[in-house]
């Protein structure tokens, strides 16, 4: 088939990148290495464009294009849409229709939290009055709203159109062309909406508008953020396509000498005619060695319906996912009608065996390992909810330089780019569902208890539930989109049904029974496990409770654990969260049914606070929340074998401000950024950790400051040019705008200037893999 011709002002490049099932592109983060390869890219300036929109503040949206490469249009197709949205804070009525005004609207790309930077930016967004409460950083709520302009100008009128937003915070009403989709009430879980039906085909202008909507207040123990905080791409498929995420990959048999790989896929015939459906899988190693292609025999597929198709794939010798080697392999599933590929998902994939007993504890490839593990909130303090890729990262390598090998996503699951990192890093994740069931958390009138059991509203946005017959509430819902999204990571361990639920005994085992059925339903090799609260008074221990779970778990009650594992039929235990005090890890070692324990925190996080203004967060991290260690850390590090690090050596007498940053190269990739360091040092160049002096910092050259941050937790904006050194120390969060060489300065009065120069690129940021940053 001849390409379509290209619009003004467009080229073309033909490589096609596939959408994965998995983790939404490969990697939340891959993807947009390669979007470039998948579109037309407007290239005029000076208006900032990329395939999936281009829009300028204060002046009307130029209409963004998706097509579809050359040689293979019929093939799915993933396009970046976070760059290119408009945003208005506060209600606006009518702002759903496609003819609304939004000319004066501030244009930006996602993700985006605006309850970080305020109102009005950079202000101060701290309100004591703030009806977030201390408990949501006493950082600001209510409504935002986005638009998008957009075209499918090249996209054949019998493809597919789907939205995919990785999370929205929260209750997040999604229109096209003024036509309300759906609402989507977590702020934690993905959701994928088909808009085919309300897209204008060809090179018609389409308006997307998101509501999000954080009005009822208080909503969280525990800063949440508002907006389009995570990723969103637009999906084009043909008819005939893998449904959403449908591929599963196990790994049955795992050896040194050989391993099965088995995948199923589901394929759905959403077209007009019957098709004769085959599917090939293609395993690639680490290297990008291609094995074998194995083909399965043709389903006819009616339709409207689908077909399950099962295969294996046999790997000599092959090279085994672990903490210390992550090595991932790539499968290729390619759907072919009538003989003739139409669909492909890939799929990452890690080759591990991961065993739980309670009398051996936990095996990753048959060697015994103790989970070291810290909690995580989600945010990265002046970045708020929406960090860049860049920034988990290293988050991540801090923490493992620590001697860490496992995180909790307290109390919510994480995005997909925060998931790759884990996979790509040699992390374990114990993957949380949610931290309320039906009862509310103190007055939390806005928290996910509103709408746990609440009948879910149709389109879901995500795949139907096992076992349920018509709608299904909330709970359900999200938990299985929780497993089938994250399910073929290899990092995710194990799944959590919740953190410290304060329903009654009597209604919570009928709830934790269906979460853990609903797991066992779409992913039956892992186990399900539950942060209990007090589970020695509460019944857990005595109760079904104890049967209910794969492994038992319990915060703060080591000896409620131990009492649960013991009694028939025995069962692993955790202890999903424990204070900081090392003398735990005597507890874990001395046990082998004990798996090993979650540390509260890895790091410093919003919110929790109530009460303590002007304190804004919680301090209780082996790092601060810009990644200073602190003694417990060093201790911790000792306590697990991990090599020693020192802290820096310090001083007494400011001189000068010393500049350093992480990165010498940081891109315009909205997934980049560089945390340059300024310290009050001394004349020798020690931290003078005294020293809260407020720091200058400025940029010449193609960079912007993203952010100002400290480990302080006092309320202080993270927007501007200014922050308050904090135990001698401050940073300017700096992204690059085109490339070549960008100059940061840092100035404070009465001391030496300190001066430093980054390197600015267009490249695309790729994440590392192993222990890196």
């Amino acid at each position: 088939m001849a390409p379509p011709p290209l619009p003004t002002g467009f080229r073309r490049i033909s490589r096609l990148f596939p959408f994965t099932a998995r983790n939404r592109a490969t990697s939340a983060m891959a993807w947009k290495t390669r979007v470039c390869a998948l579109a037309f890219l407007l290239v005029a300036p000076p208006v900032v464009s990329y395939a999936a929109g281009t829009v300028s503040a204060g002046a009307a949206p130029t209409a963004a294009t998706v097509t579809s490469p050359a040689a293979a249009n019929r093939y799915r197709t993933v396009t970046d849409f976070d760059p290119g949205w408009l945003f208005h804070y506060g209600d606006a009525t009518g702002a759903g229709a496609a003819s609304y005004d939004d000319s004066g609207w501030r244009g930006l790309s996602v993700p985006h939290d605006w309850s970080i930077e305020g109102r009005t930016p950079p202000s101060n967004p701290f309100d004591r009055s703030a009806p977030s409460t201390g408990r949501g950083g006493y950082l600001p709520s209510g409504i935002g709203w986005y638009r998008k302009h957009f075209s499918l100008a090249g996209v054949p009128a019998t493809r597919k159109v789907y939205v995919e937003f990785d999370g929205v915070m929260a209750n997040a009403s999604v229109y096209v062309n003024g036509t309300l989709i759906g609402t989507h009430p977590n702020g934690y879980t993905s959701f994928r909406y088909d808009i085919t039906g309300a897209v204008k085909a060809g090179g018609v202008g389409n308006v997307i508008a998101v509501k999000a909507d954080t009005s009822l207040q208080p909503a969280s123990r525990y800063y949440t953020g508002a907006g389009i905080y995570r990723d969103v791409r637009l999906i084009t498929t043909d008819p005939v396509h893998v449904d959403q995420w449908a591929t599963h990959v196990t790994t049955p048999s795992v050896s040194s000498s050989a391993a099965t790989v088995h995948a199923r896929t589901t394929v759905v015939n959403s077209g007009s005619t019957t098709a004769s459906v085959s599917v090939q899988g293609v395993l690639s190693d680490p290297g990008g060695t291609a094995l074998p292609a194995v083909t399965t025999a043709a389903k006819t597929i009616a339709a409207g319906a689908s077909a399950t198709f099962d295969y294996d794939i046999t790997v000599s010798n092959p090279k085994l996912w672990d903490l210390k080697t992550p090595n991932m392999y790539t499968l290729a599933t390619d759907v072919r009608a009538g003989g003739t590929p139409v669909d492909d998902d890939i799929t990452p994939v890690g080759i591990r065996s991961l065993t739980f007993s309670p009398t051996s504890g936990m095996s990753l490839n048959g060697r015994s390992v103790k989970l070291q593990g810290v909690a995580l909130h989600q945010d990265y303090h002046g970045l708020g909810m929406a960090a860049p890729q860049r920034a988990m990262q290293r988050r991540l390598a801090q923490l493992k330089a620590l001697g860490v090998n496992a995180i909790r996503t307290a109390h919510e699951p994480p995005g997909p780019a925060f998931l790759e990192l884990t996979d790509r890093m040699g992390f374990l994740v114990l993957d949380e569902f949610f931290d309320t069931w039906t009862q509310h958390k103190y007055s939390d009138a806005g928290d996910y208890a509103t709408y746990f059991n609440r009948t879910a509203s149709s389109p879901t946005g995500t795949p139907a539930v096992p076992g349920a017959s018509g709608s299904a509430p909330w709970y359900q819902v999200d938990t299985a989109g929780i497993v089938m999204r994250d399910r073929n990571h290899p990092s995710v361990a194990m799944w959590s049904a919740g953190n410290e639920i304060r329903d009654p005994l009597s209604t919570r085992e009928p709830l934790l029974s269906r979460m853990v059925s609903i797991s066992h339903a779409l992913d039956p090799a892992r186990p399900v496990t539950q942060a209990l609260f007090r589970p020695g008074d509460s019944g857990d221990v005595s109760g079904a409770t104890r049967t209910t779970l794969d492994v038992f778990g319990g915060n703060y009650r080591p000896n409620d654990v131990l009492k649960a594992m013991s009694m028939s039929p025995t069962r692993p235990g955790l202890l999903t969260e424990m204070g900081t005090d090392t003398s735990s890890w005597t507890t874990v070692r001395n046990n082998r049914g004990l798996i090993g324990e979650f540390l509260w925190t890895g790091a410093d996080y919003l919110g929790e606070a109530d009460g303590l203004w002007p304190t804004v967060g919680s301090s209780s991290g082996l790092m601060d929340a810009v990644g200073t260690v602190r003694p417990i850390g060093y201790a911790w590090q000792s306590t697990w074998g991990a090599p020693h690090t020192s802290p820096p050596p310090t001083g007494t007498t400011a001189g000068q401000v010393l500049l350093k940053p992480d990165h010498s190269t940081v891109s315009t990739d909205v997934n980049d950024i560089s945390y340059v360091k300024a310290t009050i040092a001394d004349s020798s160049g020690r931290v003078v950790t005294g020293s809260s002096n407020p720091v200058t910092f400025s940029v010449s050259g193609p960079g912007v400051i993203v952010a100002v941050d400290s480990g302080s937790q006092t309320q202080e904006s993270f927007r501007g040019s200014v922050r308050k050194a904090y135990q001698g120390v401050a940073y300017a969060l700096i992204r690059a705008t085109g490339p070549g060489t960008i100059t940061v300065t840092a100035k404070a009065a009465g001391l030496t200037q300190g001066t430093t120069t980054l390197t600015g690129t267009t490249t695309p940021f790729v994440p590392c893999s192993g222990s890196c940053d």
